[in-house]
């Protein structure tokens, strides 16, 4: 008696299920994973561009949809739609809503059907399709302007061996004309006009996949390499009516389907010494032999003393030495600390000025670069050393020390991340170089001369994904129903179609087709082969299976004026040898005189300090007082008078006002945090944060303004400008100006600079607006003494004078001027400008106001003669 239990029947009812568990999973996971995606995107606040389509549909199906759809024909009573055919449900129903049936509007639908080939980005033939069936008005191009006028007929006749060459009725092909200045485009070889259509026929009465793309990458690559030879001879060449030029490297493309493909040409090229440039690459960096040796290199820099890690680094192959070379070093102990010393060197440079300036060093003197372009496909290694050297030195500026960057190169060796767009592969160069592309970048372009070797090469479909023949709807079948198969596989041949349309249209001159006798499967009818489940094989069958006389016999068929079809023979690997060009000898011409141009871009400091140099210009906007620099703090003093002196600490003080929001308290975590990433010691958090929030609430002048009142709105940060000097501006004629209208100035060192005309650049702390009235101010981390009582007004002004603070101001005040005078109506110096602010950090005190607080206004006619002066309007000054 057979046993009765829940249990039992629950489990007879699970394994009389159609579907799986996986079935089940996946159902429920395409509805859980669309609404966890959906919740992460409102939890950031993030809106992509599928996003936009899906609530701009959502909104047209709504009750208000209507009138959101008058409105947008309204703004918009006609669109053109190009590329239609790579259009999908969502987005044509929106088109539909708004413009369909609409009086006084148009909806223009532009599309080639016979190239939809972007399925797996989700564009669906079968949308065009309804489309078109609910579309009466239909208009065709009927001329080629790309191609010979071999190619086009070519074309035409292998699409037009059966009358649904494209599988739907929805999607004719149409015999096309070829454009009347095309006529004299022809291919020739040894003065022997070419077909502008080649298949090339794989002997044999079968063969498996991998045998007919390694043959037919070999009959590619000796073809092509043919083909250069004769163009180097000016025997291969490209016709258009009586003009000609030999044929290249750059003009032939192979297209391929998948990154493997590419491969198989490339090794199959390089074999023959046929430099090649694979355009669809997306492989990264890290994953390059360059990468590993780069590691190695900063590895021997980081520890030159390690003689296996040092050895590593001298045996990789950018370094160009033989075994013998290393063997010599091993055994010369002079050499070997010779290179031990230049690693050394290195390590400072890089300690000193960073990774990159130290590999760029490090190829120079290795003459690396040389090297390597003297080497087959040099080119490409050089571009991924340069490429990993600008990741390295990119890391490295957010990274702590050299040992934490090598150990992010080795990290990223390990887990490359080939969707980064920062770690794929540059393109080297496509000058002088074969190009290998994929038939989905290649749509839209053109290539003078095309081989497809892989072309009879197919993938049956097994996944029971299609579209319903009626409704056009897109359908799933878990239950993997055979007829659903059968409906997927024949939109998987579809679609091959139109890649092989695609592919075949790239070509102008002409097109070469590697075939076979492909089996991919057993046959239960002997001899017979699966080209006609591949779209080439289609066409040339008629979809009717055949053995490999057949499929011959087929292709002969085709054959005629435009189309011929030949048996390769056998392949050899002689290298292709690139012709020397001829160089011309160069000299430098002898410079007579040396011009003199005072035009250049200066700033404050290339003005106030004697001379001028590159350096200068180089000197950050920093001015703080030289003596003390790079003294160390007290050890138990904590006060803003013994906070570490000099440019760094100068710079990082800066930096916190950069980033602070005045009206926030100051956070100690931020502060802390804010140390520690600058190298200073974390113990000087509660004494910083202190100072920080008495500068930001100190009155700053008599109107009580204080930073902690500013709003984002109401102040600029780094405000830039530039200054024209229109006229030659010299330090006599500029001194003479501001020392007769600002007392300040006159007790000031006398300016000595060049004549300089151009621009005079800078950058102001702090712009602010309070009341109507706009401020400048600057930080000076400057130090006066040992506490606040020495910021004096008396002082400040000492140490204003001593760095020519007055000219800063003055120019920096002119820059405002002349920004206010344009942006700002009725506009006037005196009711709208505040004056000047100088904030000495170290000698600011809540306790004592305006202790550590500079202020001034620079009167009105020296700003307005100043503005003449630069402006080129002004008379001579009296000096």
């Amino acid at each position: 008696m057979t046993p009765r239990h829940p249990l039992f029947v629950a489990i007879d009812n699970l394994l009389s299920e159609p579907l799986s568990i996986k079935d089940l999973v996946l159902t429920r996971a395409l509805s859980e994973i669309r609404e966890t995606v959906a919740q992460e995107k409102r939890r950031r606040g993030e809106l992509g561009f599928d996003d936009m389509l899906s609530r701009l549909d959502a909104a047209l199906r709504s009750e208000s949809g209507e009138a959101l759809a008058a409105a947008i024909r309204t703004r918009f009573p006609v669109a053109m739609i190009d590329e239609f055919q790579d259009t999908d449900p969502q987005q044509y129903r929106i088109f539909r809503r708004i413009w369909r049936h609409q009086p006084d509007t148009a909806l223009l639908l532009i599309g080639d059907p016979k190239q939809a080939i972007y399925a797996f980005r989700g564009a669906d033939i079968f949308t065009y399709m309804k489309a078109r069936s609910e579309v009466s008005a239909h208009y065709t191009l009927d001329t080629n302007w790309r191609s010979a006028p071999g190619m086009v007929n070519s074309v035409n006749k292998l699409f037009s061996q059966m009358n649904d060459a494209f599988m739907f009725r929805d999607i004719p092909f149409s015999p096309v004309k070829f454009a009347q200045r095309n006529q004299s485009l022809q291919f020739k070889v040894n003065d022997v006009p070419q077909p502008a259509m080649t298949l090339w026929l794989m002997e044999g009465e079968s063969c498996g996949s991998g045998d007919y793309q390694s043959y037919m990458a070999q009959v590619c690559a000796t073809q092509i390499r043919d083909w250069l030879r004769a163009g180097q001879t000016g025997d291969a060449l490209l016709m258009n009516g009586d003009a000609s030029r030999p044929v290249r490297a750059s003009d032939i493309s192979v297209l391929v389907r998948s990154r493997r493909e590419a491969a198989l040409i490339r090794d199959a090229l390089t074999l023959l010494a046929i430099p090649s440039v694979y355009l669809s690459n997306r492989d990264s960096v890290f994953e390059t032999l360059e990468a590993q040796e780069m590691l190695w290199v900063l590895q021997a820099v980081m520890a030159p003393e390690r003689e296996n890690t040092l050895r590593s680094a001298l045996a990789t192959s950018m370094m160009g030495l033989t075994a013998l070379d290393i063997e010599t070093l091993n055994n010369d102990e002079n050499a070997w600390d010779a290179v031990v010393e230049e690693f050394d060197g290195y390590r400072q440079m890089w300690h000193k000025r960073g990774v990159m300036p130290m590999l760029r060093a490090l190829m120079s003197a290795r003459n690396i670069a040389e090297n390597l372009l003297a080497t087959a496909g040099g080119e490409r290694r050089l571009t991924d050393i340069l490429h990993i050297s600008e990741l390295l030195q990119e890391a490295g500026s957010q990274l702590e020390s050299e040992h934490a960057l090598v150990r992010w190169l080795a990290q990223h060796i390990l887990e490359p991340d080939s969707n980064a767009s920062s770690q794929q592969l540059r393109l080297e160069s496509d000058k002088h170089l074969v190009q290998i592309v994929t038939i989905h970048k290649s749509k839209g372009l053109e290539y003078s001369l095309v081989w497809l070797p892989f072309i009879t090469h197919f993938r049956v479909q097994d996944q029971a994904f299609y579209h319903d023949r009626h409704s056009y709807e897109a359908v799933l079948d878990l239950s993997h129903a055979e007829e659903s198969i059968e409906l997927a596989e024949a939109e998987r041949l579809a679609e091959d179609l139109r890649l092989l349309y695609v592919a075949l249209t790239r070509a102008v001159w002409h097109c070469s087709l590697g075939v076979a006798p492909l089996v991919r499967r057993r046959s239960d009818k002997k001899g017979e082969t699966d080209v006609h489940q591949s779209a080439l094989g289609r066409l040339l069958q008629k979809g009717e299976p055949m053995d490999a006389a057949g499929l011959r016999a087929c292709i002969e068929a085709l054959c005629g004026e435009d189309i011929v079809c030949r048996t390769p023979g056998n392949t050899d690997n002689d290298r292709w040898q690139i012709a020397a060009a001829s160089h011309t000898e160069l000299s430098a011409r002898t410079l007579q005189r040396l011009p003199y141009d005072s035009w250049r871009v200066t700033s404050y400091s290339g003005l106030q300090q004697r001379g001028h140099s590159v350096a200068q210009d180089l000197i950050p906007r920093l001015d703080i007082e030289a003596v003390g620099v790079g003294e160390a703090a007290e050890a138990l003093t904590m006060t803003p008078h013994h906070f570490p002196r000099g440019a760094s600490p100068g710079t990082f003080l800066h930096s916190l006002f950069e980033e602070l929001d005045f009206t926030q308290p100051v956070s100690p975590q931020w502060v802390q945090e804010k140390l520690e990433l600058s190298g200073f010691e974390t113990r000087w958090e509660p004494m910083l944060t202190r100072w920080l929030d008495s500068v930001l609430h100190v009155a700053l002048n008599e109107t009580g303004v204080s930073l902690s009142m500013l709003t984002e709105r109401e102040k600029q940060v780094e405000m830039e400008f530039y200054l024209p000097i229109v006229q030659p501006l010299t330090a006599g004629e500029l001194d003479a100006l501001i020392r007769r209208y600002d007392p300040l100035s006159a007790g000031c060192p006398a300016l000595d600079f060049m004549q300089v005309r151009g621009m005079l650049k800078g950058f102001i702390d702090l712009v602010f607006r309070y009341e109507g009235r706009y401020y400048l101010l600057d930080y000076k981390s400057n130090w006066l003494g040992e506490d606040s009582a020495a910021y004096t007004q008396t002082a400040m002004a000492a140490a204003m004078q001593a760095h020519r603070y007055d000219l800063q101001y003055q120019l920096y005040t002119l820059a405002l001027h002349r920004y206010l005078r344009h942006r700002m109506t009725n506009y006037d110096y005196e009711r709208h400008f505040g004056g000047i602010i100088y904030l000495f950090l170290r000698g600011v005190d809540s306790e004592r106001p305006q202790q550590g607080i500079f202020t001034t206004r620079p009167a009105a006619a020296l700003i307005n003669q100043l503005d003449d002066m630069f402006a080129g309007e002004m008379s001579e000054v009296a000096q």
